[in-house]
């Protein structure tokens, strides 16, 4: 019998730890001020989408997608551009955990579209056109690249030049920067090609992606100089991508290819100019070499052999063999896709082809003498788990735990056994296979060396989890970078230890909420440790002059205060105050916040 798993997570998995994975600390010390100060408005849940409206200097709207418990994406209108979660989606995101009340649950789009009949959905588009301009753009765009007729670039062209225009025009940012077209939109655009890809029409999705590309490359010149400005960087990877692709799908003449090839090489030529290389390297090597090699048509043909060959294996020619495999499972060219994945060392491409034409135990065996990646022994175990196979489905993941990644194996990427382990251990324990469980939730942690793990080993071990604590927390002191290492010892009432690990000068790797929490405990055992951190943290904020973090600087004093009442030193503290309301009398702001700490 089928074993049924889901791997979807509860939604309110989503908890602090994970809001604050994904902002720089200042940053989400600003974010949860601006979900303390009410600034959160407009909460909409739509499925899976979360949007928002944050007031700040300006009301910004920001929206975030959630899956299986886990921020898959976010977006702000915000020009926050330094990496991670801006402050506006952190507030949004911690309003939704802290407050789930305060969203409203809305039904999604695609719901609300479907209760249209085909006349309703006419009108309320057409109204919608005489509001926003734009909107007929994207409508032409869309019909122009729909698949089952001729495709028709002019109009994806004109919208790509419609949408770079129109954000330049639209914002004004500091310095002058203003980036080159919304994400999401200049992503819509080259998705265009992608149904016909899956139609298998190569020309006509060549035809648009060659279209958009011009575009791209010559409006981000001429309009950005090139400059400060990587929105399109990405793009321009997944458009040589695409065109490679879309390239061994056509029918193109020798002398089509060539032209083409010459056109997409003097868009490199352009691009590496303001430090982009090789965007289309993948593109315009597909052009120029086809399906014409007498060694790939050999392969292709079961006579065997290696691909790409040795003096050609650069990074451009593997990325090219997943192209091409694409290609033939579009194709249903099978056994030619099974050739070529064997010859390049594609071993989870093999072995998953093998699972989808139902030849379960070959792609087994497979998988036993030519995997040596965890991620290969991951995507195989959730394919076999798919099919109903559990039994060898926890075969291959539990041996997948012992692939160790050859470093040196950097034009594959060697991934962690994390995942793989994670996924083992939720497997096994659902299956009844505790020990098989355990072993997975050991390797998890000892790859990831997070709470979560941790906590995730305790419920696996079950009586067994005094020795595996022990061996657990020994891999723990052992490692020489361990981020959540203090808070599993603060956790585990190791508190010694904790403080150790911290030192005198806390760096701010360990979060301030776990810092606060460490103070709160070892203010009796540690209290001269607890006074000095606390006093820095404090003195660092009021001599910064930062008004809206004085009430982060009157907590550290507060632990500052405790500290000196456990360690009997009410005088010494009394003293500390008074100097402090006196040094920053003139803060008005601050000085209450000074006041009432006094005892």
């Amino acid at each position: 019998m089928a074993r049924k798993r889901t791997e979807k997570r509860n939604e309110t998995e989503l908890d602090e730890a994970a809001i604050r994975k994904l902002a720089d600390e200042a940053v989400f010390a600003r974010g949860r001020a601006y979900r303390d100060e009410g600034a959160v408005l407009d909460l909409v849940r739509r499925g899976d989408t979360v949007t928002a409206r944050v007031e700040g200097s300006d009301a910004y709207r920001v929206t975030v997608r959630i899956d299986d418990g886990e921020v898959e994406d976010y977006a702000c209108t915000c020009p926050y551009e330094w990496g991670g979660a801006c402050k506006h989606v952190v507030a949004t995101l911690l309003t939704l955990i802290e407050a789930p009340g305060e969203a409203q649950e809305r039904p999604s789009l695609a719901e609300l579209i479907g209760r249209l009949d085909r006349d309703a959905l006419a009108r309320l588009l057409l109204r919608r056109a005489e509001i926003d301009p734009n909107l007929a753009g994207w409508i032409e765009a869309e019909c122009a690249a729909a698949p089952g007729g001729r495709a028709d670039p002019a109009p994806v062209a004109a919208q790509a030049r419609a949408v770079l225009a129109g954000r330049y025009a639209a914002r004004d940012y500091w310095d002058d920067y203003q980036p080159a077209g919304d994400p999401a939109e200049l992503r819509d655009l080259v998705d265009k090609a992608v149904p016909r890809l899956e139609a298998g029409d190569g020309r006509g999705a060549l035809g648009i992606l060659e279209a958009v590309a011009e575009v791209f490359v010559e409006e981000w010149i001429e309009t950005s100089g090139g400059y400060d400005d990587e929105t399109l960087y990405p793009l321009f990877q997944d458009l040589g991508r695409m065109m490679a692709e879309a390239a061994l799908m056509s029918d193109l003449d020798e002398d089509e290819r060539a032209a083409l090839a010459d056109t997409i090489t003097d868009w490199d030529a352009a691009l590496a100019e303001y430090g982009v290389e090789d965007s289309f390297a993948l593109a315009v090597r597909a052009l120029e070499i086809g399906w014409d090699p007498p060694a790939l048509l050999a392969i292709l043909n079961g006579e065997g052999g290696t691909w790409p060959p040795e003096d050609e294996s650069d990074w451009t020619e593997q990325e090219l063999t997943a192209v091409r495999l694409r290609v033939l499972a579009a194709a249903g060219r099978h056994d030619a896709y099974l050739h070529l994945a064997r010859a390049g060392e594609a071993h989870a491409a093999a072995a998953l082809m093998l699972v989808r034409l139902g030849r379960i135990e070959e792609a087994v065996a497979y998988a036993r003498k030519a995997f040596r990646h965890p991620d290969d022994a991951l995507a195989l175990a959730r394919a076999l788990d798919r099919a109903g196979r559990a039994e060898e489905s926890l075969a291959v993941a539990e041996a997948g735990l012992s692939f160790e990644p050859d470093a040196s194996d950097s034009m594959r990427g060697a991934h962690s056994v994390v995942p793989l382990a994670r996924w083992l251990r939720e497997a096994a324990a659902e299956s009844g296979r505790a020990d098989l469980a355990l072993k997975a939730a050991r390797t998890a942690f000892a790859g990831s060396l997070e709470r979560a793990d941790f906590e995730a080993a305790q419920a696996a071990a079950g009586s067994k989890w005094t020795i595996v604590r022990r061996d657990l927390l020994k891999t723990l002191r052992a490692a020489e970078r361990a981020p959540e290492r203090t808070e599993i010892l603060l956790d585990e009432g190791l508190v010694d230890e904790a403080v150790n690990d911290v030192g005198e000068a806390p760096g701010y790797a360990v979060p301030e909420a776990v810092l606060l929490r460490l103070m709160e405990a070892a203010q009796s055992s540690h209290s001269d440790w607890v006074i000095r951190v606390a006093r820095s943290r404090a003195d660092a904020i009021m001599n910064a002059g930062a008004a809206g973090d004085y009430e982060r600087a009157a907590e550290w004093l507060r632990r500052a205060a405790l500290a000196h009442e456990s360690a009997g030193l009410i005088d010494e503290w009394s003293a500390t105050i008074e100097a402090l309301i006196e040094r920053h009398r003139r803060k008005y702001k601050l000085r209450p916040l000074l006041e009432a700490l006094r005892f």
